[in-house]
């Protein structure tokens, strides 16, 4: 079968690389593999809401397949199964988070509550209150997406994929309802018998141009939650070890020794009309958060990116047909999911049943 991969951010290259080999498989991608949201992103992957068990035993299976993954490459640097740190030191926010943890364990996640002594160990330069309560998730992690992305995109090529780059694919060719392939910003035309639409926040504009709806969140709209900020220092070596979830500020290192920085409340004004100045004086309240977190840390920013990310309206993945030949995988949480999403579709385009997607179909607002 020719298949047609649009985006090769983590989605769009796990499925190449789970695809090549056993179809004709060309990527296409406007920049180079990881450098949109997968590579700008605070890449977290972790199964640590309980509110919907069924939703959380699908990103459960997801950590499960990133570990299968990481192993066939020799587990890589750019898989970080390093645990994550969180605490509370509000009342209510105490008692979400002993409930949170107190459900995950009953769901037979690693979840449980650590005493001062444990997160010494686990932390030792992080300063956290006295009457904190704090959380430790041992299977969670992050990973470096660009080079994830990188990876898994090489060893597709290696496997006989195509790598298309520097051009965006620009619309949707049709016959009749069958989608035919892409056309090319530079006019090329790629054909294919099913074109996988892996274009993360690009996704609803594209598939617009064969009249197909996706439900995202804008990231144009004023006040959008798709956009936020994420900021990285220089090096700070071996002064977080894992992930930091602090009230105001989550961290981890970056591949380059530094820090990443990032903080939900800081988000609200980055939208797309953020101005420069804006995005220094996050950057700088960013950096202020983690020399409180971290006494005694030097480093500097470096870079301060905002990230845009593909939120669908309701939160859950869009996975499946929308047209004839048409495919749509679309996610936020593309870091957790990407590999095992991979593995679903490959079963279900080859003619295997993948019942853990019915829930995730793109067109569930419309049934």
């Amino acid at each position: 079968m020719r298949i047609l991969v649009v985006g090769a951010g983590i989605i769009g290259a796990a499925l190449a690389d789970r695809l090549a080999g056993q179809d004709e498989v060309t990527l296409v991608e406007a920049e180079a593999p990881g450098a949109g949201t997968s590579g700008t992103s605070y890449a977290w992957f972790n199964a640590n809401d309980p509110a919907d068990p069924s939703y959380h035993r699908f990103r459960t299976a997801a950590l499960s397949t990133w570990r299968d993954l990481a192993a066939g490459f020799g587990d890589p640097a750019w898989y970080r199964p390093v645990g994550n740190t969180i605490w509370a030191d509000a009342d209510d926010a105490k008692s979400r988070l002993a409930d949170r943890v107190a459900r995950l364990a009953g769901l037979g996640y690693a979840a449980e509550l650590i005493d001062p002594g444990r997160l010494r160990e686990l932390e030792p330069h992080v300063r956290v209150p006295r009457d904190a309560l704090v959380a430790h998730y041992a299977g969670e992690g992050y990973v470096h997406g660009g080079s994830a992305a990188r990876a898994l995109t090489e060893r597709a090529r290696e496997s006989g994929a195509v790598l298309v780059t520097g051009h965006r694919a620009v619309r949707l060719n049709t016959e009749g309802e069958r989608v035919t392939g892409v056309r090319l910003d530079d006019g090329r035309d790629l054909d294919a018998d099913l074109t996988i639409c892996a274009a993360g926040r690009h996704s609803p504009a594209l598939l617009a141009t064969a009249g197909v709806v996706l439900p995202l969140v804008d990231p144009s709209e004023p006040g959008s939650a798709a956009p936020c900020l994420v900021a990285t220092t220089s090096a700070a070596p071996g002064v977080v070890n894992g992930l930091v979830h602090a009230p105001g500020l989550s961290t981890r290192p970056a591949e380059d020794g530094g820090l990443v920085l990032e903080a939900d409340d800081l988000d609200a004004g980055v939208d797309e009309s953020a101005s420069p100045a804006l995005m220094e004086a996050v950057g700088a309240e960013l950096l202020a958060r983690a020399r409180v977190l971290i006494p005694g840390l030097t480093a500097d920013l470096v870079q301060i990116r905002r990230c845009v990310r593909p939120l669908p309206l309701d939160g859950y993945p869009l996975i499946g047909s929308q047209r004839p030949g048409l495919y749509t995988a679309v996610t936020h949480s593309g870091i957790t999911l990407g590999p095992h999403l991979a593995v679903l579709i490959d079963q279900e385009i080859h003619g295997r049943t993948s019942p853990a997607l019915d829930a995730y179909r793109p067109d569930r607002a419309a049934s």
